[in-house]
């Protein structure tokens, strides 16, 4: 099947039922994946899939359906159950159109021709390494589960104003879990590398990282209740933001009044050392597209500039709310309504080494792995976490492994207020390419709290 042909069916379809709009979106994937354990090599596990989402509206009455779908008629009977529903649905009185102008940014390094057509046994051969790799790192340290998945996705869009835009992207993800076992302590910690390409995918760094985490921090026990230096790692820090940031800069979240940021454009928000950045068109990076999930083409924006608030994040419906133009961030979640959210964030880095940064703690953590940070409040900016892997260092010396003490405080005061440094290092987290974070004052829950 021909997804291009398949979009224009579709449109023409429902155009010929007398539409006000229609918006046809179809995605085909290949994907695979191989994962292997301590008995080696487990599972090869393959498939293709064609899918198609309609959004179809009548005046302001508008419907969202999808389905997967085997031939090219099955785009007729999807647009026309989603009529069928549009002509019942409630008027939107928000509603003003579907996107008029689509596009594509030019992107590099989104396709992987060792992934678009994919050679099974050297992925094999990447497990069956990973699964003997720890060894080298710690003695004491063996693979629990190691995996690579791979997926080649062809996309589709079009509209009843705009040729549809199509695009073709792989994706690939290698993780590891890593156990560390010594005199009845164990310790367990995953990482991953998740992106387009294999281009930058070094697999004794994955392995490394996960290894000496586990390993540091056998014996973890909480801490003393009380105020803190942090170090939230890459890995952490970009969790945070998901959690709390992202959330925020939605111009839907805005527009509810569910995010702190209403009505604070051009403020002043977080510290003047952090600049954080939405790009939808980086090189390399789990969440590049040239264009978003309504065709509107992604592009790079500075959210925050020197901790001013610049720009939320919009797709078309809300940025037609505001009098404003998509910021190409329209995203869906299966058969519902476009949402805008990040694409890649980006946080520039600082001019400090991250080993400066931990020398110079008097009384601090770094924390290498969290739980429950996504229950944290975006609404009021509020952070609680549980550190599951971290080290507790005073003057600069590792004194213990600490897991099970928590996380708290206004995420905006403490990126304010309490910034102390960004390291010059930085880490790419999936979508997510950021430096780790040293923030004093932070509010820990631990042993003696009460």
């Amino acid at each position: 099947m021909n997804i291009v042909e398949i979009v224009e069916r579709g449109v023409r379809k429902a155009e010929s039922l007398g539409v006000s709009e229609a918006e046809v979106y179809v995605v085909r994937e290949h994907s695979m994946s191989v994962a292997g354990d301590v008995r080696g090599v487990e599972s090869i596990v393959s498939g293709e899939s064609v899918s198609a989402f309609a959004r179809i509206v009548i005046g302001k009455k508008l419907s969202v359906q999808g389905s997967m779908i085997s031939t090219p008629s099955d785009i007729d009977v999807l647009i026309e159950n989603a009529v069928k529903i549009a002509k019942v649905s409630s008027e939107d009185p928000k509603w003003v159109s579907l996107p008029k102008r689509l596009g594509l940014s030019m992107i590099f390094d989104i396709v992987d021709e060792r992934i678009r057509n994919p050679d099974i046994g050297f992925y094999t051969e990447i497990v069956k390494e990973a699964l003997e790799k720890p060894k080298q790192f710690g003695k004491i340290a063996f693979t629990n589960i190691a995996e690579v998945s791979l997926t080649f996705s062809e996309r589709a869009i079009g509209n009843s104003y705009q040729q549809p835009v199509s695009c073709e992207k792989t994706d690939f993800v290698f993780s590891i879990n890593v156990k560390a076992v010594d005199e009845g302590a164990e310790s367990s910690f995953s990482s991953y590398y998740h992106a387009p390409t294999l281009r930058e995918f070094n697999m004794s760094k994955v392995v490394e990282e996960a290894t000496n985490v586990a390993t540091s921090t056998l014996r973890a026990r909480p801490v003393e209740t009380g105020k803190y230096q942090v170090i939230f790692m890459p890995r952490v820090f970009a969790s945070v933001l998901q959690a709390l940031i992202v959330p925020a800069i939605r111009a839907d979240m805005v527009q509810k009044n569910r995010s702190p940021l209403a009505n604070k454009l051009f403020s002043e928000i977080i510290s003047q050392e952090i600049t954080l950045i939405d790009d939808g068109a980086a090189p390399n990076m789990a969440g590049s597209s040239p264009f978003d999930d309504e065709g509107v083409a992604t592009k790079r924006k500075t959210v925050f500039d020197r901790g001013v608030l610049r720009t939320f994040l919009y797709d078309t419906y809300t940025a037609n709310i505001d009098g404003r133009e998509s910021t190409g961030n329209a995203r869906r979640a299966g058969s519902s309504n476009t949402y805008p959210d990040a694409t890649n964030i980006i946080v520039l880095p600082g001019s400090s080494s991250l080993e400066s940064i931990i020398r110079d703690l008097r009384k601090g953590l770094v924390v290498y792995g969290t739980i429950g940070e996504w229950l944290s409040n975006p609404v009021n900016g509020f952070l609680n976490a549980t550190i599951t892997h971290g080290l507790l260092i005073e003057n600069g010396e590792v004194k213990q492994a600490v897991k099970g003490v928590v996380l708290s405080g206004d995420i905006y005061r403490l990126l304010k207020e309490n910034l102390i440094a960004l390291s010059r290092e930085y880490e790419v987290v999936s979508n997510y390419m950021v430096p780790a974070i040293a923030i004093d004052n932070v509010t820990v829950a631990g042993e003696g709290g009460g």
